[in-house]
């Protein structure tokens, strides 16, 4: 394979640093301590959360006045999240949505929902996720992002490594042709779709402008490529254009616009939500230099890290729900029409379903955890981000030996209210 020249890198590091910028809260590094408090003394709170630490929320995304309440227990989220008739999806479109319209996975109730996800799980069968970790995924975050960076023996995982990867493996993943320029490009219109949101009304004039102009650059990138494989006739491949195209071909009513709209979908997600994540990860071992080298000598042990990690630190740390008519969480009573906005990165840690909660340990047993949801609308690409997770660890660990804090750089830190992450992560190996 040819490596990846980042000819754009600046101005992606610029864009994933706005992002970050939006979601960073109003002096707050870590808002656990906080919801953990209110986790125990007041487990549902009128008042959406977010809004105390001015951080915009899908809860009233669009800043209609929306009634919101947070919930902070295990026990109440995972309620919401298994019942989507009463705790619905659709306020989701209020935002993301209004760029996706009907193919925004994650905003759609009952059958649309069933229908769109039908046409997407297909792609996602055992054998093909097999093929896609071993021909696809490792041999890109391998052979162009981590033996690049051997030489240098210094480098910084984020803005060299983790914020570049998930962009090009889902490029990949989709069947686009390997263009390293467009590549980044699509990066950076992702990104912007992200920044929409602001807390400041006149800030999201101008925000929200950017990122439905990206969502609509995004499109009319991806359509012509859509168009061009299905005139092609070539999509007999295991990559996820062809199986769209031949769900079509099969019945599914999957135009080109309607295709176009599911990748465009996509791509929010896969230049963020992995980046962010495997960032998470690495502070969390490298802050704890024994548990690195137990990693490294017993590689079994990855998942266990790889979940922990997405336990301890999710990168979206909310979700949001309306409900669908009057009901009572946790004898608080919630209007129909009212918004729920889930701190699920709190629930997580809640003692009551996880003991130690607040202790990052990988040895603690097997248990769902909130940070992908849950039931009927689980993130469907939670198997690919565990994936590209896996196969980056690996790469690291067998061509970086030695890897530890860069001395010369300011130690890592995870910050954010939602969209968790460190700004920078710089290592030097032996």
């Amino acid at each position: 394979m040819t490596s990846i020249i980042q000819p754009a890198a600046s101005n992606m590091a610029s864009d994933f640093a706005a992002v970050s910028d939006v979601f960073s809260g109003a002096g707050e590094d870590n808002p656990y301590p906080m919801m953990a408090r209110l986790r125990d003394s007041t487990p549902v709170m009128e008042g959406d959360i977010l809004a105390h630490f001015g951080v915009p929320s899908q809860a009233d995304y669009a800043n209609k006045g929306r009634q919101v309440f947070t919930t902070f227990r295990y026990e109440d989220c995972m309620a919401i999240l298994r019942d989507p008739e009463t705790f619905t999806s659709s306020l989701l479109m209020d935002g993301l949505g209004a760029f996706l319209e009907d193919a925004m996975l994650t905003a759609l109730d009952g059958e649309a929902h069933r229908n769109l996800r039908a046409s997407l799980q297909g792609a996602f069968t055992p054998a093909n996720v097999k093929h896609w970790h071993e021909n696809m995924i490792g041999p890109v975050i391998v052979d162009e992002f981590v033996k690049p960076l051997v030489a240098r023996k210094r480098c910084d995982l984020v803005n060299d490594f983790a914020l570049h990867f998930p962009v090009r493996v889902i490029y990949e993943l989709m069947g686009f042709p390997n263009d390293p320029a467009a590549i980044e490009q699509f990066a950076g219109w992702a990104l912007r779709i992200l920044a929409g949101p602001q807390p400041d009304p006149e800030k999201a004039k101008i925000s929200m402008a950017a990122a439905f102009q990206a969502a609509q650059d995004l499109y009319d990138h991806v359509r012509p490529i859509v168009a061009a494989r299905r005139a092609s006739g070539d999509f007999d491949g295991r990559d996820l254009m062809s199986h769209l195209l031949r769900a079509d071909a099969q019945g599914a009513q999957l135009d080109d616009h309607k295709i176009t709209n599911i990748i465009r979908m996509l791509l929010p997600a896969a230049a963020e939500t992995t980046t962010r994540s495997f960032a998470n990860m690495m502070v969390l071992l490298l802050d704890r230099p024994e548990l690195l080298a137990r990693v490294w000598d017993d590689r079994k042990l990855v998942p266990k890290v790889i979940n922990e990690s997405l336990r301890y630190e999710p990168v979206s740390a909310f979700l949001a729900r309306q409900a669908a008519k009057d009901v009572e969480i946790a004898g608080v009573k919630i209007p129909k029409g009212a918004a729920i906005s889930l701190a699920n990165g709190c629930a997580n840690r809640d003692e009551s379903a996880f003991a130690n909660g607040e202790t990052f340990d990988i040895d603690r047993p097997l248990k769902p955890i909130l940070s992908f949801g849950f039931g009927a609308h689980t993130c469907l690409g939670l198997a690919i981000a565990k994936m590209e997770m896996t196969s980056a660890l690996n790469a690291v660990l067998d061509h970086m030996p030695g890897l530890r804090y860069d001395p010369a750089e300011p130690r890592a830190k995870i910050v954010g209210i939602t969209m968790r992450g460190p700004r920078a992560v710089h290592v030097v190996h032996d």
